[in-house]
């Protein structure tokens, strides 16, 4: 029983930290002022561009040139490759205590750009969906179409179609960070949209309207949009506001926040947070006659800070409360995490964290704490 109990245990944290390439939004305003910076989506993360590309190699203590296979294969102009490559190990407590080792990510990036048009592809493995595994062991989580007002550049207006990750909050890598597991964009939450987007050093805007995936059976079963606009008061200061509509057949779900950011030149501290107040709607059904209408809130606060060139260092408390009416729900966690980037390609990350339910009180304390070993293609 104990072992099954570790190894349900097991497979729900390695569900929970299983992390995609994104953003590092510990860089903004830190080094730059937009996503757009360093990637070549609007909404950050994936494929470098070139100013992307050299941070990569300023960053990192050994550099190496940065450019997709050290740049041993040539590629024309219009055509960007990349990929990500990702595994993890060490120790998790949920209350029981386990050692575990697992891959995270394999996929691979396509970027091809004529003028304007762009088509953005990237494919490999994941968990299968139960019931449905020979369609979803191999599968490609976004592929879109995208124009670009100002094609050269790394600002202007952006319209994309096809299948992401709707635009919220901080964007930040870590899946299991609250704010991402509980603020709508979790683990696989990427689905089909359409999404207008404008980006600016001074403004962006993000607005997304999406449906539930008709092809696979996804993580959100839900139609709906989200929203969310950022403005930079100085190259130090920026605030955001987000909001996201979701409904499935069960229920309605409001998601309504604001996001800071903060940085501090003289001591080079980054200070992001992000808080959503989530009001659900619960429909009554036959084997629900009564309904419910649950109301919770999750945020999060971050420091980030360079030690030298190339170690990078995140203090986070995070705090996630499903229903304020039923007491010993609420979540608060610390988080730690310390990136070593080796190389412009290789990067090694120390993911920890200490959990507790209603400040022990309603139910034992978690952790985890593991070593994750990231190679960019």
């Amino acid at each position: 029983m104990k072992l099954a109990l570790i190894l349900t245990a097991t497979i729900g944290l390695v569900a929970a930290a299983s992390r995609v390439a994104e953003a590092y939004p510990q860089f903004q305003l830190s080094r730059d002022q937009t996503c757009t910076g360093c990637h070549i989506s609007p909404a950050g993360g994936n494929l470098l561009n070139e100013n992307g590309h050299t941070v990569a190699e300023s960053t990192s203590q050994l550099g190496t040139a940065p450019e997709f296979f050290y740049g041993k294969i040539p590629l024309p102009d219009w055509l960007v490759l990349g990929g990500d490559l990702r595994g993890a190990a060490g120790y998790i407590k949920t209350p029981e205590e386990a050692l575990v080792g697992f891959p995270m990510q394999i996929e691979l990036y396509i970027n091809a750009k004529f003028g304007p048009i762009s088509i953005h592809i990237n494919g490999g493995p994941r968990p299968p969906t139960l019931g449905n595994e020979n369609a979803t062991r191999v599968w490609s989580r976004e592929h879109y179409l995208m124009w670009q007002q100002k094609p050269d550049e790394n600002e202007g207006l952006y319209v994309r179609a096809g299948r992401f990750m709707p635009v919220m909050g901080l964007r930040l890598a870590e899946h299991p960070l609250y704010t991402r597991r509980y603020g709508g964009t979790q683990l696989y939450a990427d689905t089909y949209g359409l999404a207008v987007e404008y980006v600016a050093p001074k403004f962006e805007a993000h607005v997304t309207g999406f449906i539930k995936d008709p092809v696979i059976d996804p993580v959100e079963n839900a139609n709906g949009g989200a929203a969310y606009v950022e403005t930079r008061l100085s190259e130090t200061v920026a605030i955001g506001a987000e909001g996201m509509y979701k409904q499935t057949a069960d229920d309605k779900q409001f998601h309504i926040g604001l996001v800071g950011k903060l940085y501090l030149p003289g001591p080079d501290l980054l200070f992001q947070t992000e808080i959503q107040f989530v009001n659900q709607l619960v429909d009554k059904t036959p084997t629900n006659p009564v309904g419910g209408a649950p109301k919770g809130f999750v945020g999060m606060l971050m420091v980030s800070r360079m030690l030298g060139d190339f170690l990078l260092l995140d203090v986070g408390l995070g705090h996630y409360d499903s229903n304020f009416r039923i007491a010993n729900l609420d979540r608060d966690c610390v988080d730690l995490n310390l990136h070593y980037f080796m190389t412009s390609h290789l990067e090694l990350v120390l993911n920890a964290r200490y959990e507790m339910i209603g400040f022990g009180k309603g139910g034992e304390d978690g952790a985890y704490a593991l070593a994750q070993l990231h190679y960019r293609l």
